[in-house]
């Protein structure tokens, strides 16, 4: 039987949907709450308050306070998670106005990593920024700051699973997939390039979810899939990202965007 182009297409989103490793919605609801209940941005977050709380992690008691309820919320649901968190002690990243990396005021987040399983827990790394002097409370939206988090967790939750589908797939330990993992070139950086980072494909699943999610605070599922569509739209952010550092990539950008387009649909559902 001859396929149409539209009935191939279909089967490829299927395919791609069937494949997905998204986050649970509850477990998601749930981080998000928690990160909210918190008010953690209550707390010090000053460069001053920056301090060590083991032998090498800097901290400060806003952060500590949101550790704590991350791992209070996980360990309700009963899930295999832990939260790790962390403060950079490097002056460069001190958020205040006029912050060149554009996060000022909404964003303290440094970065996120999910680090595997490690004596029956699997580990979520974030780092954040601590705030200048200069800082204003005032102009902070804790809401947004708290999507910021959220997105970010959920992009480490998609190689959580990711990880998870893998050791099921091939029948071993979720250790043992780890470190198989750790040694495959094609889940990897190999040039430590961003293009090269951005193009591997359990980066796309995990990039193309949070996009999605940053696409769908702002518009409905109908006008985020109109402006992926549009080659001129002003999309900024991750999408934004993919189209300049994948532009001679098409491949690897089409993957990324199909994955995008399906997230957004199945959020229709």
């Amino acid at each position: 039987m001859k396929l149409s182009l539209s009935n191939l297409r279909e089967i490829i989103l299927q395919e791609i949907l069937l494949e997905s490793t998204a986050p649970d919605k509850e477990l998601t609801s749930a981080i998000f709450q928690g990160i909210i209940d918190s008010k953690f941005w209550e707390m010090a977050n000053n460069e001053n308050d920056v301090d060590l709380v083991d032998k090498s992690t800097w901290s400060t008691p806003a952060i500590e306070t949101l550790m704590d309820a991350l791992n209070i919320t996980v360990s309700d649901l009963g899930t295999d998670l832990y939260f790790l968190l962390s403060v950079t002690d490097d002056e460069l990243y001190t958020l205040g106005p006029g912050d060149e990396y554009g996060g000022y005021p909404n964003n303290w987040m440094m970065r996120g990593q999910y680090r595997g399983p490690e004596k029956g827990k699997h580990i979520v790394w974030l780092e954040f920024r601590p705030y200048s002097d200069e800082y204003d409370m005032d102009s902070l939206n804790p809401v947004e700051l708290s999507k910021i988090i959220s997105r970010t967790i959920n992009h480490e939750l998609v190689h959580y699973n990711q990880l998870k589908k893998q050791a099921e797939a091939k029948g071993i330990s979720e250790e043992d997939a780890w470190e198989e993992l750790m040694e495959d070139p094609r889940q990897l950086s190999k040039n430590g390039t961003q293009a090269d980072y951005l193009s591997l494909h359990n980066e796309i699943d995990a990039f193309a979810y949070e996009a999605s999610e940053q696409l769908l605070d702002t518009y409905t599922p109908e006008e985020a899939l109109s402006l992926i569509k549009r080659q001129d739209s002003d999309l900024v952010g991750i999408v934004d990202r993919y189209r300049k550092t994948l532009k001679n990539d098409r491949k690897s950008l089409e993957k990324f965007l199909t994955k995008l387009y399906t997230n957004i649909k199945h959020a229709e559902i």
